[in-house]
């Protein structure tokens, strides 16, 4: 009986160590993989902090590449508006074409007009030839004031149109560069959440693993308590020893 007893606490004993040895180790390993949970999550909820305020910057370059949008197709019907405008001022007497032929036509009738009145003052004219000359001059004068006339509306209509055409392609660019701007945060959103999605699969495998090792850490407490009751039993008087842990 004294042999089975003592061969039975060897036994025990060596369980024990055993024992004690894999809870340690199961120990250390949960607390390993808590951390990795905690590294992860901590990963995790920062990228995907990182994407909000990414994705507040994609809505924000979406929003202005719309205004822009609007503003084009505003801009467009304006400066349609003033070609046609424009292309009703293009008339035999004033295009741009001839702008410069104009000027130039401009400057020799005024010539022409100042040869007459001058004329007219130093020589002396049949009453036939003071009405004839008279009467040319009145046709010089209305040909610059028509002439003045369509070059003044035509080169309004010209800054006007121009205007509006810069103006279309300034929006055009902006919109054209929130676009852009748009597509490079999603690239990055893309990634960053790419990122997070790796993150969390590895605070979900940790966190696997940190459940395993602790179920693996109570069995070996529940069996270490086990072998230690029963040796306490067995040193103890009397004790009856009904083998458990085997």
């Amino acid at each position: 009986m004294t042999k089975n007893r003592e061969q039975l606490t060897k036994h025990l004993e060596e369980k024990l160590k055993i024992t004690k040895r894999a809870a340690n180790n199961s120990r250390k390993e949960r607390d390993i993989a808590n951390a990795n949970t905690k590294k992860h999550t901590t990963e995790r909820n920062k990228l995907n902090g990182e994407v909000m305020e990414l994705v507040k910057d994609a809505k924000s370059f979406k929003a202005e590449r719309d205004k822009n949008n609007n503003l084009v197709r505003e801009k467009k019907i304006i400066r349609k508006a003033l070609s046609e405008k424009l292309k009703s001022t293009k008339t035999t007497d004033w295009t741009s074409e001839n702008r410069e032929e104009n000027k130039l036509r401009i400057l020799r009738l005024k010539s022409k007009k100042q040869i007459l009145e001058d004329t007219l003052k130093a020589e002396t004219f049949s009453l036939e030839d003071q009405i004839m000359a008279k009467d040319e001059l009145d046709d010089i004068e209305k040909i610059i004031k028509r002439i003045n006339k369509f070059g003044h509306l035509y080169e309004d209509a010209f800054r006007h149109q121009e205007l509006a055409h810069n103006e279309v392609q300034e929006a055009a660019t902006l919109a054209q560069k929130a676009h852009e701007d748009m597509l490079e945060i999603n690239t990055e959103i893309d990634k960053k959440r790419e990122l997070a999605e790796t993150a969390h699969r590895k605070l979900r495998r940790s966190k696997k693993e940190a459940d395993s090792y602790h179920h693996k850490f109570i069995l070996a407490l529940n069996v270490e308590k086990n072998c230690k009751d029963m040796l306490s039993a067995i040193k103890s008087k009397g004790g009856k020893v009904v083998d458990n842990a085997a």
